[in-house]
């Protein structure tokens, strides 16, 4: 059960994270070669699938790490490092929330990628902490 969880737990922060990289690395700078104004709407439905993928994360990631923090490493909750991993995880949930309610269900779309990158670097953060902890 507990590898099963894991699995799933890495998985989803893998579809999160690797989604970013996605957006970051190739999608923004493949869009120079697009006309403005098609860029838009192509823009809406590539993140309007995507981050149908980070709300679903965002549960899933939530539920495992609760089921593996409780019923595999129950020492993490003396472990400092676990805890700002915790923390992080809450900062890059509430900037997707700023990003999906405040910029891309308002059009602001040209906002999105600068923001995307700050969730990327504390998403390599947290990559850095459970390497040193688990």
């Amino acid at each position: 059960m507990i590898k099963s969880l894991l699995f799933i737990h890495l998985f989803f922060a893998t579809l999160w994270v690797g989604g970013m990289a996605y957006t970051l690395l190739f999608l923004r700078p493949s869009l120079r070669e697009i006309q403005e104004n098609q860029r838009s709407g192509f823009l809406k439905r590539v993140y309007g699938r995507f981050f149908l993928a980070v709300w679903l994360s965002i549960i899933v990631l939530f539920l495992t790490g609760m089921g593996l923090w409780h019923g595999y490493r129950r020492d993490f909750s003396a472990n400092f490092l676990f805890h700002l991993k915790l923390f992080l995880f809450a900062i890059m949930v509430l900037n997707f929330v700023y990003i999906y309610f405040f910029l891309y269900r308002k059009n602001k779309l040209s906002a999105i990628p600068n923001l995307v990158a700050i969730n990327f670097l504390i998403a390599m953060v947290i990559y850095l902490i459970i390497s040193w902890i688990a």
